[in-house]
């Protein structure tokens, strides 16, 4: 029981430091973020939970994607050649 505890705040803390992140460059996610990880706290069902848990993860992996998007977009950016010192 206190190992699930334990697990549940690392995981919330981790969270909510995700969604700081995130607001940085897709607002939108911060959001639905900060949404979704209210609904994983509290007394709830675990059925409930778990659907909210899936959602999370739903979102966490497309928000991936995203990043994964914009870093081979920033890597195929040509750099401009450099100016020689003068």
């Amino acid at each position: 029981m206190a190992a699930e505890i334990l697990t549940e705040d690392l995981l919330r803390i981790s969270l909510q430091r995700l969604s700081r992140e995130v607001v940085k460059s897709y607002p939108q996610f911060g959001e639905m973020l900060a949404q979704n990880m209210l609904r994983t706290c509290g007394l709830i069902p675990d059925i409930e939970r778990a659907a909210h848990y899936r959602e999370l993860g739903t979102l966490l992996i497309d928000l991936g994607r995203l990043y994964l998007a914009e870093a081979d977009v920033l890597a195929t950016v040509e750099m401009p050649p450099e100016m020689p010192p003068t």
